[in-house]
């Protein structure tokens, strides 16, 4: 008989640690995914906004090497429109430095979020390596 309870005083043991254990793992496995999550957030934003300043610059540089190339094809091919074509070098002119100021804006805006960004997680990143 006492060996039949000490089996079962040792089996509700083993239990209840195999319980505890399951419950440890449940909540680092929450942690682990919450964090998981926080960083691929993180890591979206600023690949996202680095992207974007990519492609805003992209489209304007891109745009300008085209108009240069037709620019070229209309003076060879009509000369005798110079005017017209220095006063649409000037509006291309105007245009461009517009455009120049608004990707230098928006990139610096969009780097700026991207380093807030990087900074707050480098920050919890620390916090969280204190803590533990």
């Amino acid at each position: 008989m006492e060996h039949l309870e000490t089996y079962e005083e040792e089996k509700r043991r083993l239990i209840e640690n195999s319980q505890r254990h399951k419950e440890e793992l449940a909540e680092q496995l929450k942690e682990i995914t919450a964090h998981s999550k926080k960083l691929t957030t993180n890591a979206l934003v600023i690949g996202g906004s680095l992207i974007l300043t990519y492609l805003v610059v992209r489209q304007f540089v891109g745009g300008k090497t085209k108009k240069k190339k037709n620019k070229n094809k209309k003076k060879q091919q009509e000369e005798e429109e110079d005017e017209v074509e220095q006063h649409s070098s000037v509006t291309s002119s105007i245009f461009s430095q517009v455009g120049d100021a608004l990707i230098t804006h928006a990139s610096i805006i969009l780097l700026d979020l991207a380093k807030e960004k990087l900074s707050n997680y480098l920050e919890s990143r620390k916090a969280e390596d204190e803590d533990s």
